[in-house]
């Protein structure tokens, strides 16, 4: 049985958000995708150091390229680079005058 283009798109960013969780989780973020009806996956990123810093990821192809996206609907960056997302977004969910 053939998948809709919606749920070859679920399937598709799910696997991309993932990978990344995988990567977020090597600079010491826990994180973890979500998957509910009817709407797109996310990624779930927290600092366990600091809870009250979160963020949700996605991701989603734009003119034929995937992209991980903010949920301010801004671009990070393609999904080949995972690795410099993951410090993206390990930067952006350290408090200030912190450094890991």
């Amino acid at each position: 049985m053939a998948m809709t283009p919606d749920a070859e798109a679920t399937t598709t960013a799910t696997a991309h958000l993932t990978r990344l969780t995988e990567r977020l989780r090597e600079h010491g973020l826990h994180a973890r995708v979500r998957v509910a009806h009817r709407r797109p996956p996310e990624l779930v990123a927290v600092n366990p150091d600091t809870p009250a810093l979160s963020e949700s990821i996605y991701a989603a192809a734009q003119e034929g390229t995937w992209w991980f996206w903010w949920s301010w609907h801004e671009k990070i960056a393609p999904v080949a680079e995972a690795s410099a997302v993951a410090q993206r977004i390990r930067h952006v969910l350290t408090p200030t005058g912190r450094s890991r």
